[in-house]
């Protein structure tokens, strides 16, 4: 068997072995850890023998540094797990089950003959394979995490938050840009009843003149500002309502150069979104550090809130810093 043979037909037994173990609570990241370092094990001895992995009380290799720097190879620096499980019962167990379904692979037995840089070229693969499917049950599963230190600005924690959505990559950012608003346009107008639709729900679907329409202002929350959002504030002008753009502070003077092109600069109101959500924090809690935690707190539990009210994947939601609670 050449490389991608081999490829092909190891990771069929892993793949049968890894959903072996999926529960409905998902993929335990035991699973993950040990395919992983499992995997180490094979570039040094195969078939696999538990005498060379084995101390007697814990997994060789298995620890949480290990495990980062192999995801690290394929670009994944997220923490998957500080510690790696290597003294678990669980996961010693788990080694063993994978240890067999790989020794009785029907590539086995042309693996155990392979060069060592074949072997390397297919461990590569693997490995490659084994984040792919890390990345899609745990870290795609995962809400998103922010750190709050008190000494630091409201904005901060939210520009942190959008910068992990943009992380994400797809429209995460988006979606969270738009629920970051309408958490804070809940905490501004309590007793008023604010639109909740999915990120995917086109405004001009359901007839709405922006995302949110505030008495007589159509908000536009938008990380990318187009000519196509300039036509829609053309509208709002001639329906009588103020378009409000709500973007990064980044794209702030793309925007600003858009609504010049189409002659309507003077007509819209261009901020940035993090300063908005901010100051529905920061300005009824009067900047007091007390209340401005307990007022993010807030913000983060409404958004969390509509998120999971008006989108079908949760970890659109956002972990609420322990400092917070």
């Amino acid at each position: 068997m050449n490389a991608n043979e081999l490829t092909i037909a190891l990771d069929t037994a892993i793949d049968e072995w890894y959903e072996a173990q999926r529960t409905e609570a998902g993929i335990n990241r035991n699973v993950m850890t040990v395919c992983l370092i499992m995997c180490e094990h094979m570039l040094d001895h195969f078939p696999l023998d538990e005498a060379k992995w084995f101390t007697g009380s814990q997994i060789r290799l298995l620890g949480g540094s290990r495990v980062s720097k192999i995801l690290a190879r394929y670009g994944e620096v997220r923490q998957l797990a500080s510690e790696g499980g290597r003294t678990s019962r669980g996961s010693q167990e788990l080694a063993r089950s994978f240890q067999a379904a790989i020794n009785s692979s029907v590539a086995a037995q042309d693996f155990a003959v392979a060069s060592m840089e074949l072997r390397r070229e297919v461990i590569n693969n693997l490995h490659a394979a084994i984040v792919e499917r890390i990345q899609a049950d745990f870290f795609a599963r995962q809400r998103l995490r922010i750190e709050y230190r008190h000494h630091e600005p409201t904005g901060v924690a939210i520009r942190q938050l959008l910068d992990v959505a943009k992380f994400r990559g797809g429209n995460v950012i988006g979606a969270v840009a738009q629920h970051v608003v309408g958490a804070a346009l809940c905490l501004w107008y309590p007793n008023m009843e604010i639109d909740n639709y999915s990120f995917t729900t086109a405004d001009t679907h359901t007839g709405r003149a922006g995302d949110f329409v505030i008495y007589g202002a159509a908000l536009h929350i938008t990380t990318a500002p187009s000519e196509a959002l300039m036509h829609k504030c053309e509208r709002n002008l001639a329906l009588d309502l103020l378009p409000v753009l709500l973007t990064q502070r980044n794209r702030i003077a793309a925007a600003e150069g858009l609504a010049a092109n189409f002659n309507i600069a003077d007509l819209i109101s261009i901020k940035d979104l993090t300063d908005f959500a901010a100051d529905a924090v920061d300005i009824p809690a009067r900047y007091d550090r007390n209340p401005r935690n307990e007022r993010l707190r807030l913000l983060l539990e409404v958004y969390n809130l509509r998120v999971a009210s008006a989108e079908p994947d949760p970890s659109l939601q956002v972990e609420i810093p322990e400092n917070l609670m």
